[in-house]
């Protein structure tokens, strides 16, 4: 199904999933959340954190799954050719803007409605379940947990959205850009 899609219903795919989790956490914030100056308070801005935690913790994730990569079989990292077929369609200014929407979107359902009401476990299991097309790879499934708890991590640590939406935002920023020159060497 997925080849037969051209690049602009892949991309308005993308678009559509994002605005169903941005749905599904607004639907979320007005069955649980009664003060709204509490969801307002979890967005402490501090440069240190942002630059430290968000940036640089997030750039040692991605070389980190870089040398990964490299070391298993192309198989175990393998998620149907949907992450290739995804960053193939994106332009470069559509990888930054559509990544933001993605960071935005999930940590503050993740981090921001699911892990204040029911912690940082729930919320790790959820942000790994709602990447489903991982739940068959084994080192998919792990590496979507572990980041799972490592942006949870993050906002435990800081009590700011913004440090673990950095830090998402650059991981899938860089993968994809990665995963995209890739892709064009490849074709020559």
């Amino acid at each position: 199904m997925l080849s037969q899609m051209t690049d602009r219903e892949v991309i308005k795919t993308l678009y559509l999933s994002q605005g169903l989790v941005i749905l599904a956490g607004i639907a979320y914030y007005f069955i649980f959340f009664r003060d709204a100056s509490l969801f307002m308070s979890l967005w402490i801005f501090n440069w240190k954190n942002v630059i430290l935690l968000g940036f640089g913790t997030s750039i040692v994730i991605v070389i980190l799954e870089c040398i990964i990569d490299k070391m298993v079989p192309e198989a175990w990292y393998d998620d149907g050719g949907i992450n290739k077929r995804m960053f193939k369609a994106l332009s470069y200014p559509q990888i930054f803007v559509l990544m933001a929407v993605v960071a935005i979107a999930e940590e503050c359902v993740f981090r921001g409605l699911i892990q204040t009401q029911f912690g940082l476990t729930a919320a790790s299991l959820f942000f790994a379940l709602i990447h489903v097309r991982y739940i068959k790879k084994p080192l998919l499934l792990t590496t979507a947990i572990v980041l799972g708890f490592y942006l949870g991590c993050l906002f435990l640590i800081t009590e700011s959205l913004l440090v673990p939406i950095i830090a998402h935002y650059t991981i899938d920023v860089l993968l994809g850009i990665i995963l995209k020159r890739q892709l064009k060497k490849q074709e020559g």
